[in-house]
């Protein structure tokens, strides 16, 4: 099982690199986000603050007056109030012993000796954010060994982002296995690689973005508020690879292109569009191995896959509405009307 330390948990508590070697697959972003030209001025430079090596390098032999030296950099982690607790100090020395949690910092030493590049892409993105949202502030970052979080492998709060780069050692890695494989399912697990954490910063930053307070949601409803998810993807990582922000394979990505007008159909003939079953919603947007109402070549989340693509096909027909506008905007009819979305058979 999955464990949990106090000064770990700290971050749940608060919140409840990029380059891929698939250099044949192509981007779809429409041309209004590829458009954009940042100055100079504009570019965002980001450090990200290693948690993990400052913790993992402290003399075991005096936690409390070592973790005070890193008060002034990594006060979020550790609660000064805590340093005065023995029983908070003792769990901090047993997760320092831990031999998972050594194994994990090891590998993650390994992996990512330096996070250069993951600092220069981040900085890439965080510029378009910045373009896009210029009241927002852009976050300090910072990297640590959660302990296996596989549900929350990147946090982010208003100015603070985490990464926890144990869940980016690559899906073969020896403890994912040990700890993991009885009971996260392979489909997630190969998800565990570096490919996978700049798309997973602008994911956890959209969902702040995006309104998502309207009730009783329809499948609608719901494809169209992922969908504008993954455009904010779209908008700030116009050079990755559509497969790496939808978690699918090159080959996923490619079924769902080819069978984007007979899934259409299969909504529309179903009359699901307007639908509030839940089963079904499900069927069509939940993870899993693939899409359980059409071929086991299919991938998981085909509904959310077309809710992207209502979007992209929305922003291309009203070029002046803002990225603000369409994330505020949670009338699904009108956006689906607007977009004139209607894929054709080949």
């Amino acid at each position: 099982m999955k464990k949990s330390f106090l000064f770990i948990s700290i971050i749940l508590f608060v919140f409840l690199a990029f380059s891929c070697n698939r250099c044949n697959e192509k981007s779809k972003v429409p041309e209004i986000v590829k458009d954009v030209k940042l100055e100079e001025k504009d570019s965002v430079k980001i450090k990200i603050h290693r948690y993990e090596k400052a913790l993992f390098n402290i003399n075991k032999k005096s936690i409390r007056s070592e973790l005070k030296k890193l008060l002034p950099e990594y006060s979020f982690f550790i609660p000064e109030k805590e340093l005065n607790d023995s029983l908070s100090l003792l769990q901090m020395k047993n997760f320092l012993t831990d031999p998972l949690i050594v194994s994990l910092y090891d590998d993650c030493i390994k992996i990512y000796p330096d996070l250069t590049d993951i600092e220069t892409n981040l900085g890439k993105a965080f510029s378009l954010y910045k373009f896009y949202f210029p009241k927002k502030k852009i976050p300090e970052v910072y990297s640590c060994v959660s302990g296996l979080d596989y549900e929350l492998p990147i946090k982010f709060s208003d100015s603070v982002m985490v990464i926890s780069l144990d869940m980016y050692l690559g899906k073969d890695n020896i403890n994912y296995k040990n700890a993991l494989s009885s009971y996260v399912p392979s489909y997630i697990i190969k998800r565990f690689k570096k490919d996978f954490i700049i798309p997973g910063c602008m994911r956890e930053i959209a969902y702040t973005l995006v309104d998502n307070s309207k009730e009783n949601k329809n499948f609608l409803d719901y494809i169209t508020y992922e969908g504008k998810i993954l455009y904010f993807l779209d908008a700030t990582l116009p050079d990755t690879p559509d497969s790496l922000k939808m978690y699918y394979t090159p080959a996923q990505l490619k079924w769902c292109e080819d069978n984007e007008a007979n899934m259409w159909s299969f909504i529309i003939d179903r009359k699901l569009l307007y639908s509030t079953d839940v089963t079904m919603i499900s069927k069509l947007c939940s993870d899993g191995p693939f899409t359980s109402v059409f071929s086991k070549q299919s991938p998981s989340r085909t509904g959310i896959w077309i809710g992207w693509q209502i979007i992209r096909k929305y922003m291309e027909e009203n070029e002046n509405v803002s990225l603000t506008e369409l994330f505020m905007n949670q009338d699904s009819q009108d956006i689906l009307t607007k977009s004139k979305y209607k894929p054709r058979k080949e």
